[in-house]
């Protein structure tokens, strides 16, 4: 039976690391790669020496014993900034970033001499008991306990979060997800039951809980992609709300350029052809005027052209994805109204014809 654990312990740890590089496969923001794979691998890495130090593998390579402990303390700031992404669709780097993952900076540092002592004087350690001062003890401790606590401090941060930046329609939405909120009560008591099977020693149930908890995290994985238009919900409406509170003072020109991009980027806005300048200030809560000397003084650009860069650049996309359809068709699915106002605008900002950039591209394709 141990055996049949420990080998599907180390399988579940290795499907999760194999989901870390993949993740990369994707087209995904940067950041959103970023924290996804460090946390999948970091998770992954440890639950290998999770095992490893209970198989007792560390009696013989101990120079791994508690390498893993220190980086732990990541994880609950980077689930933080994942839960995030995936309702607001952005990660702001701030005083709050460095503050959430200070912790396990400082830990990994203050590892280091344990890292550094000799195998011998690493196996007379393990559980840190010869450690002669008491102080120096303790902090180890509170390093290798306190991992949990920060993790459900670092969830209960988002929630508080959350709650500001989505509006009541959004909540509203979000508790009507039956799937998620279970997900999530089980997410709980997962870590309860784990926090205390950790502190009990429990070598069997440890066993189990790896391989719920990694596969818990692969299924979180494919829930994502089933309710992705969900996500995207949920970041059009937190957007929407911290629009509005920031208008709430008068004019705030940086939050009106970061909606107008929101509107463009996350409900593809430009893609409707009847889409004005009063229609897009009415959205925005501004007059015509004032939306037009925004886009003027401070993108450099007036309200066509800047909705044509976004028509453009998808209609790009398009014409290399799509090469059997026809530009005509690719000019009206991308928001513009003939043809001639297509290729004008095409050959504007691109310097050639739409058709021409489709023949060059085509003929790269065929010398390659």
């Amino acid at each position: 039976m141990e055996n049949i654990l420990n080998l599907v312990s180390f399988g579940s740890s290795v499907t999760l690391i194999t989901i870390a590089f993949g993740y990369f496969s994707e087209k995904r923001k940067k950041a959103d790669l970023i924290i996804v794979f460090a946390f999948c691998f970091l998770w992954g890495v440890d639950t290998f020496f999770i095992l490893s130090e209970e198989i007792g593998f560390y009696q013989n390579h101990p120079y791994l014993l508690y390498l893993n402990e220190p980086f732990e303390l990541f994880l609950g700031s980077l689930v933080y900034y994942r839960f995030r992404i995936l309702i607001e669709g952005k990660m702001k780097f701030n005083l709050l970033t460095v503050l959430l993952f200070l912790p396990g900076v400082l830990a990994v540092i203050y590892f280091i001499p344990f890292f550094m002592l000799g195998p011998q004087e690493k196996l007379a350690c393990v559980g840190f008991h010869n450690i002669p001062n008491g102080i120096v003890r303790s902090i180890y401790l509170l390093i290798v306990r306190g991992q949990t606590p920060w993790f459900v401090f670092c969830v209960a941060l988002f929630i508080i979060h959350g709650s500001r930046i989505l509006s009541a329609k959004g909540i509203a939405l979000l508790m009507q997800r039956k799937v998620l909120v279970v997900y999530s009560l089980l997410w709980i008591a997962l870590a309860i039951t784990g926090y205390t099977i950790l502190l009990l020693k429990q070598s069997l149930e440890i066993r189990v809980m790896i391989i719920v908890t990694n596969y818990m995290i692969v299924l979180f994985y494919f829930i994502e992609r089933k309710y992705d238009d969900f996500f995207l919900a949920m970041q059009r409406d937190a957007s929407e709300t911290r629009y509005k509170r920031s208008m709430v003072k008068g004019i705030n020109t940086g939050a009106v350029i970061e909606r107008i991009k929101e509107l463009m980027e996350l409900e593809s806005l430009y893609l409707d052809e009847t889409l004005s300048l009063q229609t897009l200030s009415s959205l925005l809560s501004i007059t015509p005027h004032q939306l037009s000397e925004i886009l003027n003084n401070l993108l450099y650009t007036n309200f066509r052209t800047f909705v044509n860069t976004y028509r453009i650049d998808a209609a790009k996309k398009m014409l290399l994805l799509k090469e059997n359809q026809s530009i005509i068709r690719i000019a009206f699915q991308c928001g513009f109204n003939s043809k001639n106002a297509f290729n004008t605008a095409f050959h504007k900002q691109e310097g050639i014809t739409p058709t021409e950039f489709k023949e060059r591209h085509k003929k790269m394709r065929h010398d390659l």
